[in-house]
């Protein structure tokens, strides 16, 4: 992997890595899937998110942090950028269990009840394959 960016092929390594993850989760807490309810993975920085599934042109102008100078016309994407669960509806009870479950990383959610924060990982983690997917 290059320094501290990824290109357009290690990001689709690493979402679909955090994908398989999360169906885990999905299979372990089958609330994060119950209809009209269900969880939502996205690619979150302090700076901004976009949808996990969102196409360059699309995290450019939803979410340019994420996005790193290469060259034209080839994006490269900040490694840093967190793989998180979104909640259509919170179910605290759940949140408390996510933020103890082994397929989450506990080093970046705050393993607080004042927080709904539940991040799978970096990008930097799923692409060198250093998670339970």
């Amino acid at each position: 992997m290059l320094g501290s960016v990824l290109n357009i092929e290690q990001l689709q390594t690493a979402v679909a890595a955090a994908k398989r993850q999360f169906e885990m989760l999905q299979k372990k807490y089958p609330a994060l899937k119950a209809k009209d309810k269900e969880a939502y993975l996205v690619l979150s920085l302090p700076s901004g998110q976009t949808g996990i599934d969102s196409f360059p042109a699309q995290i450019l102008s939803e979410f340019p942090g994420m996005v790193v100078a290469g060259s034209a016309p080839h994006f490269q994407y900040n490694e840093k950028t967190q793989i998180e669960i979104r909640f259509k509806d919170l179910n605290y009870e759940l949140i408390w269990k996510l933020q103890a479950d082994d397929l989450i990383d506990r080093n970046l959610t705050p393993q607080t009840k004042a927080s709904i924060q539940i991040v799978l990982g970096t990008l930097a983690r799923f692409d060198d394959g250093n998670c339970a997917a």
